[in-house]
């Protein structure tokens, strides 16, 4: 009987990971840029010891109405044309101010139409309010992804704004637009979502899916992916969003849905949670009072950037933050200002607070 050879053992190769990885096509890992910021004023660094909106990443400034918010817009805007980033402003409260913009250190031309006779501003931003995202999108059928030719519905939608951001990242990533961009809108909840404005009725649970649905792959994708090396341009986002008070409940709640406050990297809470926790600042002389701004609580909510969260008071002002413990130097440094709107050319007013409550919009979803 022949003899069976031998079987020879299987020399089994070492696994290496490099390998395997380079096999799937998985040997790139890169590196973000360094984190930059888009500068706020002084004053919000030394309340809160951030220097302001960080590049690459999503930032929310919340608060009760009337707590001096918005203000992070406009210095926002001023700080990214400092810096050479591209402001693209949604104002859908309807309450921008040129002049609070001047005052801040926004830069821009004031030129008359020539087809309307108005009074128009340009600059290098991109601002849009709520009748500008009707007459780009008020035939857009946001559910179907559509164009027709008649009109949907006339008032703006949030899905217009998160349409609006894709078409300027699409343009970037395509190289029409060669330039950073920061994003900013002012505010989340106030516009109704595309199946409240069609079906002529507002449902609050329609427009926080809508949210959540519509910027999804913007806040989880598209913007932090800017941050990478490999990305020839940067794209921020910054938002003010409202808050009210469950009063059953004794919790806030965001208006628009609560997916804009899990989303943020960085959050700042303007003012209290069960009290408005803010003070007018007003200008007295002979009886006239001219409120000029609010000094408030802030505080770093949420921070996934650098983990710095601090607390302290600022004061919201025509011409920006303040340090509260020196608005005696506003007081020197925009005396004109403020006589201008006693109508007295006397400087011996005198510069008061007064306690603020919550309002019946705080209460409100």
């Amino acid at each position: 009987m022949a003899k069976k050879p031998s079987k020879q053992p299987i020399e089994k190769k070492e696994f290496d990971l490099e390998d395997f990885k380079k096999s799937q096509g998985l040997t790139f890992t890169v590196k973000e840029k360094e984190l930059s910021w888009i500068p706020l004023s002084e004053a919000f660094h030394d309340a809160v010891k951030v220097p302001g909106i960080p590049v690459g990443y999503f930032t929310s400034f919340r608060g009760y109405s009337n707590t001096g918010k918005s203000t992070a817009i406009y210095e926002g805007v001023a700080g990214c044309q400092k810096l050479g980033i591209l402001p693209v402003i949604y104002e859908t409260e309807g309450n921008w101010n040129w002049d609070h913009a001047k005052n801040v250190g926004v830069q821009f031309e004031e030129y008359v139409d020539e087809e309307t006779g108005e009074m128009n501003y340009r600059g290098d931003f991109i601002f849009l309010q709520g009748p500008d995202l009707v007459r780009m999108y008020a035939c857009y059928d946001h559910q179907h992804s559509k164009m027709g030719t008649k009109p949907l519905r006339y008032e703006p939608v949030v899905e217009d704004v998160s349409y609006h951001m894709h078409t300027i990242l699409d343009a970037q990533q395509e190289g029409k637009l060669p330039r950073n961009v920061c994003f900013f809108w002012d505010s989340v909840g106030s516009i109704n979502c595309f199946k409240g404005a069609t079906s002529k009725t507002t449902n609050n649970q329609w427009t926080a899916g809508a949210l959540a649905t519509c910027f999804k792959s913007l806040i989880n994708y598209r913007i932090p992916a800017s941050r990478r090396e490999d990305a020839p341009y940067t794209a921020t986002f910054a938002v003010v969003q409202q808050i009210w008070l469950d009063n059953e409940n004794k919790v806030i709640k965001h208006k628009g849905g609560e997916a804009f406050f899990y989303s943020p990297r960085l959050i700042f809470h303007f003012g209290g949670i069960l009290t408005h926790s803010t003070e007018k600042l007003k200008a007295t002389l002979n009886g006239e009072e001219f409120q000029f701004g609010v000094e408030t609580r802030i505080r770093c909510e949420k921070n996934q950037v650098n983990g710095i969260k601090q607390k302290g008071k600022i004061a919201s002002t025509p011409h920006g933050y303040w340090n509260p413990d020196k608005i005696n130097d506003y007081k020197e440094e925009h005396k004109d200002f403020i006589k201008e709107h006693l109508n007295t050319e006397y400087d011996n007013f005198v510069i008061e607070k007064e306690e603020m409550g919550l309002s019946k919009e705080d209460m409100m979803a």
